[in-house]
């Protein structure tokens, strides 16, 4: 993993963002960006801490239902992490560059600071800045959609831990005429519409694990173009 602690050579700020008290917008910035270091750093620590586990509950006392336990525990705390830590760092250029975010209620937050980057007139945020912040990718994408599904709706399942199950709808119109034939031969009713159920093992550690990673050094490599751009 790139070692996201080494960016505090790029910029002093991110060690003490109140070293040079000029304008506030710069301050708010300042902080923002190293709030959003901090949430980096524990985010690389706990991904760290994931593969730990699955070393030492493979192969110091092997017992993979406890590895993919406490994998998915530093896995699920990376990924809340990551996402914490690209709010600051878009807070931080809202601030920066005093951007003025479009309307758009149906866009994250990141498309909104990347549109209005791309509209600005400073050809470094125009530049350097979108383009960075664009960066952020398939990985990201998949990563953010993790844990908005947790988030928002429910706890995404893991082969090993839990089942997914899902409802489906059906239609008994939409059935061959067999299958609804053998159910009324069983006495279920199969008139009308409802409610199919659907079972599933879940997506592996290894792949959660992988997008986590992705998704980590897409976000480093965002601070490590823009840290230096921050004075």
């Amino acid at each position: 993993l790139p070692r996201s602690l080494d960016l505090r050579h790029l910029n002093p700020c991110l060690l003490n963002p109140l070293a040079a008290i000029d304008s506030e917008h710069k301050v708010r910035a300042r902080i923002r960006l190293a709030q959003g270091w901090h949430l980096l750093n524990e985010a690389r620590t706990a991904l760290i801490e994931a593969e730990s586990c699955k070393v030492f509950y493979t192969e110091c006392e092997p017992n993979p239902s406890e590895a993919v336990y406490r994998c998915r525990f530093y896995l699920d705390d990376a990924a809340l992490r990551l996402y914490s830590s690209c709010e600051h760092l878009i807070q931080c250029v809202r601030s920066y560059w005093d951007l003025t975010l479009p309307d758009k209620p149906r866009n994250s937050r990141l498309v909104k600071v990347i549109t209005a980057a791309e509209k600005s007139n400073l050809p470094q945020v125009s530049g350097d800045v979108a383009t960075s912040l664009r960066a952020l990718t398939t990985g990201w994408a998949e990563c953010m959609k993790y844990r908005n599904d947790w988030v928002h709706n429910e706890r995404p399942a893991i082969e090993g831990l839990n089942w997914d199950v899902s409802f489906e709808p059906w239609n008994a119109q939409d059935m061959p005429p067999a299958v609804v034939q053998a159910l009324k031969d069983s006495g279920y009713p199969v008139t009308g519409s409802g409610k199919s159920v659907r079972v599933g093992t879940g997506r592996p550690i290894d792949e959660l694990h992988r997008i986590v990673r992705i998704a980590y050094s897409e976000l480093f490599g965002v601070y490590e173009h823009l840290v230096p751009l921050v004075d």
